[in-house]
């Protein structure tokens, strides 16, 4: 294409299969994480542990590396790099903004009011993210953004992440779990590619590459195998955290049966307290 032509918008759905594909594994392992961190405050305390595993499956895994194997889905007639310190910081933000929410609404008994304020900062962290790796692309071409879809963009951002902390906390057993990490991720694809939307991509002659170059074509599908290799390690460790609860709420269970008085013997009205 030409200088100054505006590159029309297409996606390769193959690869929008795939995007949906590790935000849905990423919510999954986030709502087993939320349900740790349900488990243990309700305990009467918190371990980050859980925190930290959330934060890496919804922030790093769903949105950061659905994020870039987005990008990759785009048609473009180049191919797109990205600078480094902006995309490790797109990962930080990401991941900071979903586990302080993660923190936040679970120290506490779960209320709608915590939930507001936790989705709204995950929302702004996951819109955030998105504005920050895509200033982070270097290619030949300039970004022309539509305000409005920017800001559609951010309040699905929001209304996303706060509903996906109400399905966080509440889901109750395994298949409303796998329809809730299907739900968070259609909400976060709808905000990527409605971001993606808000971005006219216009053809310039010179390429952008300076700052320390990473990616190209193969930055998407390492995101990807790294992200089921970073999600594999986390289910087991969520798995044996869980045995480990239930064995300790059991062993709690046992103490408190038999250290329990044993009751006195039954006498029968009239009987003689004993012999004489």
């Amino acid at each position: 294409m030409s200088p100054g032509d505006i590159v029309p918008l297409s996606f390769d759905s193959g690869l929008v299969a795939l995007s949906f594909l590790i935000a849905a594994l990423g919510s999954y392992v986030a709502l087993l994480a939320a349900a740790g961190i349900r488990a243990e405050t309700q305990d009467g305390e918190i371990r980050l542990g859980y925190v930290v595993i959330g934060a890496v499956a919804m922030g790093g895994v769903g949105i950061w590396s659905m994020h870039f194997i987005g990008m990759l889905a785009q048609n473009l007639p180049f191919e797109v790099g990205y600078q480094m310190g902006l995309t490790i910081l797109s990962f930080l933000v990401a991941a900071g903004f979903s586990g302080w929410a993660f923190w936040y609404v679970g120290r506490d008994r779960f209320t709608f009011i915590r939930c507001l304020i936790g989705g709204c900062a995950a929302g702004f962290g996951v819109a955030s993210m998105h504005y920050v790796g895509m200033s982070a692309a270097r290619m030949p071409a300039v970004l022309l953004w539509n305000l409005p879809l920017v800001v559609l963009s951010v309040l699905i951002a929001v209304i996303a992440a706060t509903a996906a902390l109400w399905l966080a906390f509440n889901t109750q057993n395994e298949r409303q779990r796998i329809g809730a990490a299907i739900l968070m991720a259609v909400a976060v694809c709808g905000m990527h590619y409605t971001g993606a939307a808000a971005g006219a991509v216009i053809c310039t002659a010179a390429n952008d590459a300076a700052g320390g170059y990473i990616g190209g074509a193969m930055l998407p599908y390492i995101a990807f195998a790294l992200s089921i290799i970073t999600l594999l390690l986390m289910r087991w460790h969520l798995q044996r955290a869980s045995q480990r609860f239930r064995a300790r709420m059991a062993q709690r269970i046992d103490s408190i049966i038999e250290s329990a008085p044993a009751e006195a013997p039954h006498r029968s009205p009239g009987a003689s307290p004993g012999p004489g």
